[in-house]
């Protein structure tokens, strides 16, 4: 596969713009974190911006730290392998999906923040959509993801993540993510046109 440099690096405009939107909401206080993050009692009188919203909120310092490193990652490897345009659909419809799978299935879960879920839908849609180009970066990395929720089905949260993130991990959260990702991933592998239209488009 050709690198497309000027592709590449109109790819990385969304992680940055989601990383600037995540730093700023870190360190404007506790007040614009309660304002933003997911809370099942404020979306059920109305609040529904935290369903996008409480994505770009984190635990701590860390925990955006990490979450970013792996936004950064998924678009280092992926970037040109989808669309701009289908990179953003992507990103509102985990972020949507997510909040609304946690908000009906999860209903004792009060709140929650983080960008953790939507990277592994990210990861999912990447890496199926590299297997085109028959490269073993997009297998490799569908297997792990895979692999890390299912594991995390059976066994909870992989040993040092809640320390890592400085609290409570919804493994919930992840496993929506990537049954998210595996739905949009379905037209880059059934059919050869989409896919193709994809990849190919600005």
């Amino acid at each position: 596969m050709t690198i497309d440099f000027k592709k590449t690096i109109n790819g990385f405009i969304i992680p940055a713009v989601i990383a600037l939107l995540s730093i700023v909401i870190a360190f404007s206080g506790e007040s614009v974190t309660e304002l933003l993050r997911y809370d099942a009692t404020a979306i059920g009188n109305g609040e529904i911006w935290r369903i996008i919203t409480a994505h770009f909120v984190h635990l701590s310092l860390p925990h955006l730290w990490l979450n970013l490193g792996g936004l950064f990652l998924v678009f280092a490897f992926f970037a040109q392998c989808v669309s701009i345009k289908y990179w953003l659909i992507c990103l509102m419809l985990n972020a949507i999906g997510i909040s609304l799978f946690v908000y009906y299935l999860n209903p004792e879960i009060l709140w929650y923040v983080g960008l953790s879920g939507i990277l592994h839908g990210l990861f999912i849609l990447g890496g199926i959509a590299d297997i085109h180009y028959r490269k073993w970066e997009g297998i490799g990395f569908t297997v792990i993801i895979l692999g890390k929720v299912i594991y995390e089905q059976f066994y909870g949260p992989l040993p040092g993540s809640e320390e890592t993130a400085g609290g409570p991990v919804l493994v919930d959260a992840h496993f929506y993510g990537a049954i998210i990702g595996l739905i949009l991933s379905i037209p880059l592998l059934f059919n050869s046109r989409l896919s193709t239209k994809l990849r190919n488009s600005p």
